[in-house]
């Protein structure tokens, strides 16, 4: 297989779209967002592995007929995609900067792409949505959405047969038959029940039939956000993807998770196809742009398969190119020249300045993306190309790709930029850091699988990323940046009543003076549980030497569920942990909420506590009769971690 991706000398070519029609009113804009959807799972991204290729005829079709950027840029992880996505900023300015949008909400003071365009336009969310719960200030409908159907809270978003979704004003709109959904009531195949992703691709369809008649007076913007082709789960199914006929049956591999995940993948070509086709069947080709990309790195199965990272390093999660790269296709015909391609970085935050340009509205200020519109109508000669492109993130644990991470866990950053010669061609620079340590840096037009570190050769170089990164990150009181290889505080503020753990035994008070802990586990499924867990004795430095010494199973009993945890501490032989269905939201799957309990016994002592989560991380917060929170620090550091598993 062919890894090269540039020669050494290169002259950055453009390919501008040449604009065949009069653009003479503001287009329909349709972005079609996938979940956990590796560059390689597709058959539109270069230099991959096509052996066991999966095949995707309509994500094909798009390319095809329309413009692919080759080097386009999404987040790590599912929350800050979005949030970069809908706000036009870049990570180390967003709101969102972790996976934690039900804890730190879009603000109503929050600009979004869809509030810039609901001057013109009708605007419509359907899907995932993972930027703030009903009833915050996030929710879409107070980001600028006239529209919304789907999963506001990206935990919720895991249970793909919810009894419950948000309807528009209604926070928990029954879906008819999910009501206690599980293998059993479901049926072969899962036909007697509702996958949510194929109401929520009905749901975009009829949207652009509404909205798409000659007599609507505004054209529209559809954000359409799958939850495919990411884990998703039946009660009492074991798959991690539990899809429906007829995806379940269109793959036979030896490895059955390999089988649904591509079935997933299928499915997610099928919704695109359903978009293409019902705007082709309304006669609106010419009047309506269409974006797809996939929100971040590939997770959750055998990644060389399908090669799914590509020649990246990283997956979802990383800061190394297979975390964040994307092939992303804009298809407008009549607009965009068909099969044409282009080296420009198209970066998430640059959706919201090019949405506004193509519909006629001025680009608000404050945002850090660049407008890509003048590539897609023909102007490709003025289009102004990225000063860098900046990433932010946290992470406690080494990212296990298909090529090893080259940097420390914590909290890290990355730029990109190029620097064009007109002798030697293009340098395509990217940096990466942790906790403000030793720079990592790479030239991708050689090294795409950022393997050799130039940091020692280019000290200039090294400076000028190291000045944009200072310069780029504004600090945030819920997304604190790490100052020394102890605080990892950083993305774990993700509650207004402080940190959470482990931050906890490093910043124990907020400003009353009183502990904080995370809140409970929510919306967590029993059954995403079972399995060997492994005891981690280090949570900051030894990640890496886990031994398995608790294991957790579900027990499940008429009234209530119980999880026992048994191990070889006297102190915590035989705990049980109570999980009650969370009645009120009418998600009797939901694993805790906050009346949760947690017992065991010690030299006599009773023990209570309650189950929290940090990432794929369970720990237990223990109070006893004597104390009103932690009786002793060795009691919280009872914490497990399972291989290859997270809460995203």
């Amino acid at each position: 297989m062919d890894r090269t991706y540039f020669p050494s000398v290169i002259v950055l070519l453009i390919v501008a779209a040449s604009l065949r029609g009069c653009w003479s009113k503001s287009p329909n804009i349709i972005f079609i967002l996938s979940d956990d959807l590796g560059y390689g799972d597709v058959s539109i991204s270069a230099m991959v592995n096509r052996t066991n290729e999966i095949p995707t005829p309509n994500i094909q079709r798009l390319a095809d007929e329309g413009m692919r950027f080759l080097r386009g840029y999404s987040g790590q992880v599912c929350a800050p995609s979005r949030c970069t996505l809908m706000t036009g900023k870049h990570l180390g300015h967003c709101r969102v900067r972790g996976n934690g949008g039900a804890y730190t909400p879009l603000r109503k003071t929050d600009v979004t792409v869809a509030s810039v365009l609901r001057e013109k336009y009708t605007t419509g969310i359907v899907g995932k949505w993972g930027l703030g719960d009903f009833n915050s200030s996030g929710y879409p409908l107070d980001q600028g959405f006239d529209y919304y159907v789907g999963q506001a809270n990206q935990i919720d978003c895991h249970n793909w047969y919810p009894e419950v979704i948000q309807n528009n004003t209604v926070g928990n709109c029954p879906v008819p038959l999910n009501a206690n959904a599980s293998q059993t009531t479901c049926g072969d195949h899962h036909s007697k029940c509702t996958w949510v992703n194929d109401l929520m691709s009905r749901e975009a369809v009829d949207f652009i039939r509404r909205n798409g008649q000659p007599s609507a007076a505004k054209p529209f913007f559809l954000y359409f956000s799958t939850t495919t082709p990411h884990t998703g789960f039946l009660a009492g199914d074991k798959s991690t993807y539990a899809i429906p006929a007829p995806y379940d049956s269109r793959f036979h591999y030896a490895d059955d998770m390999l089988s649904m995940f591509a079935g997933a993948t299928s499915a997610q070509d099928d919704f695109v196809g359903a978009v293409l086709d019902e705007v082709k069947s309304l006669g609106i080709d010419q009047d309506t742009i269409i974006f797809f990309s996939g929100d971040n790195g590939p997770d959750s199965h055998p990644l060389g398969f399908f090669d799914d990272p590509g020649p990246f390093r990283g997956k979802k999660r990383s800061l190394h190119e297979g975390g964040i790269r994307q092939t992303i296709v804009a298809r407008w015909p009549g607009h965009v020249t068909p099969n044409t391609t282009t080296q420009h970085m198209f970066a998430f935050w640059d959706f919201l300045p090019t949405a506004a340009e193509l519909g006629g509205i001025s680009i608000p200020a404050g945002i850090d993306g660049v407008s890509a519109a003048p590539l897609l109508t023909g102007r490709g000669l003025e289009q102004k190309p990225h000063e860098y492109l900046y990433w932010e993130f946290c992470h406690g644990a080494r990212i296990k790709g298909l090529l090893p991470q080259q940097y420390q866990p914590g909290w890290i950053q990355a730029v990109r930029y190029d620097v064009i010669d007109k002798y030697d061609g293009i340098t395509e620079w990217k940096g990466i850091r942790s906790d403000r340590g030793e720079l990592l840096l790479y030239n991708l037009t050689g090294d795409v699988s950022e393997t050799y570190n130039l940091s020692s050769k280019f000290p200039d170089v090294v400076q000028h990323i190291v000045s944009i990164m200072d310069g780029a990150h504004v600090e945030d009181p819920y997304w604190k940046s790490s100052q020394n290889r102890t605080d990892k505080c950083c993305g774990q503020c993700g509650s207004e009543a402080g940190c959470k753990y482990p931050c906890i035994l490093i910043n124990s008070s907020s400003l009353d003076g009183k502990p904080r802990v995370s809140p409970p586990l929510y919306h967590i499924a029993p059954y995403h549980l079972e399995g060997t867990w492994y005891a981690v004795s280090d949570y900051d430095e030894n990640i890496t030497s886990e031994k398995e010494l608790q294991s957790i199973s579900i027990q499940l009993k008429p009234t209530h569920k119980t999880l026992t945890i048994s191990s070889a501490d006297n102190c915590f032989h035989d705990s049980v942990i109570v999980l009650k269905a969370d009645r009120q939201s009418r998600q009797h799957q939901v694993l805790l909420q906050s009346g949760t309990d947690v017992h065991t016994q010690c030299h006599g002592y009773e023990r209570v506590g309650s189950l929290h989560r940090d990432g794929n991380t369970l720990y237990i917060h223990w109070h006893d009769g004597k104390t009103a929170g932690l009786s002793s620090s060795q009691w919280e550091h009872k914490i497990w971690k399972m291989p290859d598993f997270d809460f995203d």
